[in-house]
């Protein structure tokens, strides 16, 4: 799954797609996010099927990407980020955690529809990562992108077993917390 995820690096932003960008470090769902179809946009994070205008979907599972009726007809972009957020169930409780590549700028692939929104496509989780959670975003090389917009399925996973991963505080529970300190290690007591 992708709940959250983090957009920061404006230089990288400025050189690759000449777009100037505040840095966010807490994207939320709804919020409007940035994606590239193939040239960059604006889109809300929050994805409905032409037929039913409220659904607001944020995740799309890559395996039944070309099944579910709700997908039908929709078109790809790629998402952005620095990297994303995942939390971990522990009995009662949940402990968020920070996925990154060191020093990259990250490609989700993603779908959208001239109705509403976008949404992350997701898949099964590299063993890298899945002691965080069962799914992730379905990461995309640089090399890729323009495959993915143009249709292609089948994506062969380079990227995954490049993903680092390290528990932050649960400040990133809110969306209102938007702040550098977020990516901070979280040290427990």
């Amino acid at each position: 799954m992708c709940g959250r995820f983090v957009l920061s690096d404006k230089k990288v932003l400025k050189e690759k797609f000449n777009v100037e960008l505040s840095p966010s470090y807490n994207i939320a769902p709804s919020q409007d996010v940035l994606v590239i179809k193939p040239d960059p946009i604006f889109m809300k994070w929050s994805y409905s099927p032409k037929w039913k205008d409220d659904m607001n979907l944020i995740n799309c599972r890559h395996e039944t990407l070309l099944e579910k009726p709700s997908f039908k007809g929709s078109l790809r972009c790629v998402f952005l980020a620095n990297g994303w957020y995942e939390w971990q169930r522990q009995n009662d409780s949940k402990k968020p955690f920070f996925h990154y590549i060191e020093n990259e700028l990250l490609y989700f692939a993603g779908i959208y529809n001239l109705n509403s929104g976008c949404a992350v496509v997701t898949c099964q989780s590299s063993e890298a990562v899945s002691h965080v959670h069962h799914r992730q975003p379905l990461l995309l090389d640089e090399s890729q992108i323009t495959e993915w917009i143009e249709g292609k399925y089948k994506i062969e996973r380079k990227k995954d077993d490049r993903v680092q991963v390290y528990e932050v505080s649960k400040n990133v529970n809110s969306p209102r917390n938007n702040s550098p300190e977020l990516l901070e290690k979280y040290q427990s007591i």
